[in-house]
């Protein structure tokens, strides 16, 4: 009888399969009556050698004739041995085997095999389609060997309950079993595990994106079965899970292996929009898009293409997170460049991104500068930097500060911009008429911006008088004005309402009161338009 350590499942019923687990099954003995029990209580199981051949020797003295010679007696008694012998032999998974049925339950069918070897099947094996039994008892069973240990051994109809039943122990152990992919279907893969189908989710597959589904067709993996139903009806396996084992164990020696500043070679498995999966001899390291070169880029696959070769330098390593970076790996451009800048320059550069307090434009490859908010326009007051530049322009700006220990750049495009008091004589005159935006209204009149850099004070006297209706709902709408006063040297233009009485004269045009208004606050915007006033 073949032990559970002993039991070894061949390639051809399933590889890879457990020890069976040994779930005990009532015996005949247990089904039969108590008057049964009690006589088969006295004999054993199995007899020894010894005992059988004195067995048969008492039965072959018996048969023998008193005239028949004892020549003749003797080979009897040895093919008669030879025969009981035959009848007790050990049996294996999967073998064959047929004998008379000696009892009938509701739940199991009990079969002599000779040689006092008695075995079981389990009655719902054997019914038919109506659920009706055809056998009776004194017929004779065929199946196969299923179970055998040393106090039960259980047959089935047919080797695909052998498989079945080896499949459902690999489910409950978690044990792999070796199967072949047969073919590909909605969702996935059919699996052929030693003529059992199972079902492979196209996610279980690999542990990977799968790029290309019929690669894994005809190949044989090892898969783990991770759903049993309906008696075997319905097996889904998982290569991936067999994978992550794998990839955890070795994960772990690479990173006792694995240092800060290590240089390793890798393989590109997957782009995201913040970086790429670099495989590093089994593990997968991060390689964040900031890390992939001193110059700014929108995307990974500016760069990089699945299945790329790299070199990186491990720049962290956090847990099981391994970070990467090629960018360590190149010489900083940075320094060389700054040194090579001066204050006043003026440089060509591409807007990269736009924030609140201004946008970062690239002086070359990898390195970028700032243009503040307040430098991105002259006397125009900007809420956003994208009122005046897009990501992507090329803008022509000066250089405005070098920073070589923090290694920043401020730049401006206002300083190359025209200064419209220079030329406010071909713009406007006194005593003109013109048509502007209201920026503000305030307690002491409305600004109005005449030509951009060229802002207007509204008295609210005047206002007043001529019965204008002005407030903040007002801002950004256009108004007409009359030029009273310009002040060249200090940068003031005095306006008033086209509709304002003849005989109305005001030494005051309303500039002593915003003067007196600066100074009770003490901020005032940088690219406000009378900040130095």
């Amino acid at each position: 009888m073949v032990t559970k350590e002993e039991k070894v499942v061949e390639p051809e019923k399933v590889k890879n399969a457990s020890e069976e687990k040994i779930e005990k099954k009532p015996t005949q003995n247990e089904e039969i009556t108590a008057e049964k029990i009690e006589e088969t209580k006295e004999e054993p199981q199995i007899e020894t050698k010894e005992e059988i051949k004195e067995e048969v020797k008492e039965v072959t003295e018996e048969v023998v004739e008193d005239d028949e010679p004892e020549e003749t007696a003797g080979e009897n008694f040895e093919q008669m041995l030879e025969d009981t012998l035959v009848n007790i032999k050990q049996l294996e998974i999967g073998d064959k085997v047929s004998g008379e049925i000696i009892n009938i339950t509701d739940s199991y069918i009990f079969v002599t095999l000779g040689g006092k070897r008695d075995v079981y099947a389990e009655k719902p094996d054997y019914v038919d389609k109506s659920g009706e039994l055809s056998y009776k008892v004194g017929d004779t069973l065929e199946g196969y060997i299923v179970k055998d240990t040393e106090t039960e051994t259980l047959i089935a109809r047919s080797l695909v309950s052998v498989n079945l039943s080896i499949l459902h122990d690999a489910f409950e152990e978690k044990i792999p079993v070796s199967g072949k992919v047969q073919s590909m279907t909605k969702g996935g893969y059919i699996i052929d595990i030693s003529g059992i189908k199972a079902f492979c989710p196209i996610s279980h597959i690999n542990d990977k994106i799968v790029i290309e589904p019929k690669k894994f067709m005809n190949k044989t993996y090892d898969f783990r079965i991770i759903d049993f139903k309906d008696k075997g009806r319905n097996i889904v396996v998982s290569r991936k899970k067999i994978l992550e084992v794998e990839k955890k164990k070795l994960r772990k020696e690479i990173l006792k292996k694995l240092e800060i500043d290590s240089i390793v070679d890798g393989v590109v498995t997957r782009l995201t929009n913040f970086g790429a999966f670099i495989d590093i001899g089994g593990v997968d390291g991060l390689l964040h898009i900031s890390q992939f070169s001193w110059g700014h880029i929108d995307s990974p696959s500016e760069i990089l293409n699945i299945g790329d070769e790299i070199k990186a330098k491990v720049i962290k390593i956090k847990g099981d997170k391994i970070s990467l970076s090629m960018k360590a790996l190149q010489e900083n451009p940075v320094d060389a460049v700054l040194s090579e800048l001066t204050e006043g320059q003026v440089l060509t550069c591409k807007v990269v991104r736009n924030l609140s307090f201004g946008s970062f434009v690239e002086i070359k490859p990898g390195v970028e500068g700032l243009i503040p908010i307040s430098e991105l326009s002259r006397g125009r007051r900007i809420n956003n930097p994208s009122e005046v530049v897009s990501e992507g322009d090329i803008v022509e700006a000066q250089v405005l500060r070098i920073n070589l220990e923090d290694k920043k750049v401020s730049l401006s495009l206002k300083a190359l911009q025209p200064d419209p008091w220079d030329i406010i004589n071909e713009t406007i005159n006194e005593g003109d008429v013109v048509s502007g935006v209201i920026e503000n209204v305030v307690n002491f009149g409305a600004f109005i911006r005449i030509s951009d850099g060229l802002t207007g004070l509204l008295p609210a006297s005047k206002i007043k008088i001529a019965k204008v209706d002005l407030d903040s709902k007002n801002v950004g709408e256009e108004f007409k004005v009359r030029v009273v006063k310009i002040d060249k040297a200090a940068k003031r233009i005095s306006l008033e309402p086209t509709n304002m009485p003849e005989s109305f004269e005001d030494d005051k045009d309303g500039w002593h009161k915003y003067k007196k208004e600066k100074k009770q606050n003490e901020h005032i915007d940088e690219d406000n338009p009378f900040a130095n006033l």
